[in-house]
C-alpha cells in the first residue's frame, strides 16, 4: 500500500512539474501512460485549474492566455466530468494506434497529406509522435479521413506523443533526442503559403 502511494505522488509530482498549467492534452496524454492513477491525475488538474482561477495573484503573476485556459472552479470541474467521459470510453473499447487505423483506412501517410490537404510533413511529425498537441481543425478533419472518431484519434496521438520517434539531426554527444514540437511550429516550418497556414491554425 505504501508502494503504491509513493509511487501515485510521484506521478503526480511529475504531473505538476510537467504541465503547471494543465491542458486537457496534457491530462489524456497523462492518463493514458498511467491508467492507475487516471483519476487522481485528472483531479489534481481540476485542483489546480481552480486554484489558479482563484488566486488573488493571477492578473500579475499570469498572462491572459494562462487566465483563459485556467478558468472557474466551475470550469474546473466540467473538465474533470468531460475528461472522466473520455478515459471510459477508451477503456471501455481498445483504440488502435495512429500506424493501425492508417492501415485500416487504406491510404498512405502521403495520400492522407493530399486528401486534407496540407503538407506531408505535418502527417509525417503527427504519426512519427512529434507533435505535441493537435488543433481541432486539424483533428477532426484528420479523424474523418480516417474514418475513426474524434475521441478515438485524440487518444491515439496522446500515445503516440509520449513516445516520439527521432527526427532532424540527433546529438552528436550524448543520447540522441526527439525533436518534438508544437502544432503551429510544425504547420509554420512546413512551407505552405501564409493561407494555408492561417487555415490550420484558424479555430474552427
Amino acid at each position: 500500500m505504501e508502494d503504491n502511494q509513493q509511487e501515485r505522488d510521484e506521478v503526480l509530482i511529475a504531473f505538476h512539474e510537467e504541465c503547471d498549467i494543465p491542458t486537457r492534452a496534457d491530462v489524456e496524454r497523462w492518463a493514458v501512460l498511467h491508467p492507475k492513477f487516471a483519476h487522481d491525475i485528472r483531479e489534481h488538474a481540476a485542483v489546480r485549474l481552480a486554484m489558479l482561477a482563484d488566486t488573488t495573484e493571477a492578473p500579475a503573476s499570469l498572462d491572459d492566455d494562462m487566465i483563459a485556459r485556467a478558468g472557474s472552479r466551475v470550469q474546473a470541474a466540467m473538465f474533470a466530468a468531460e475528461a472522466d467521459d473520455v478515459a471510459a470510453e477508451a477503456a471501455a473499447v481498445p483504440v488502435p494506434s495512429l500506424n493501425e487505423m492508417l492501415k485500416r483506412s487504406g491510404l498512405s501517410q502521403p495520400q492522407l497529406a493530399r486528401r486534407l490537404p496540407i503538407e506531408r510533413v505535418v502527417v509525417a511529425d503527427l504519426f512519427a509522435g512529434r507533435m505535441s498537441d493537435v488543433r481541432p481543425r486539424f483533428s477532426t478533419a484528420i479523424s474523418r479521413e480516417l474514418g475513426v472518431p474524434l475521441e478515438a484519434f485524440n487518444v491515439a496521438h496522446a500515445r503516440a506523443a509520449m513516445t516520439p520517434s527521432l527526427g532532424g539531426r540527433a546529438k552528436a554527444v550524448g543520447q540522441p533526442i526527439a525533436n518534438q514540437r508544437t502544432f503551429e511550429e510544425i504547420v509554420r516550418s512546413s512551407g505552405m503559403s501564409q493561407e494555408e497556414i492561417d487555415y490550420w491554425l484558424a479555430d474552427l
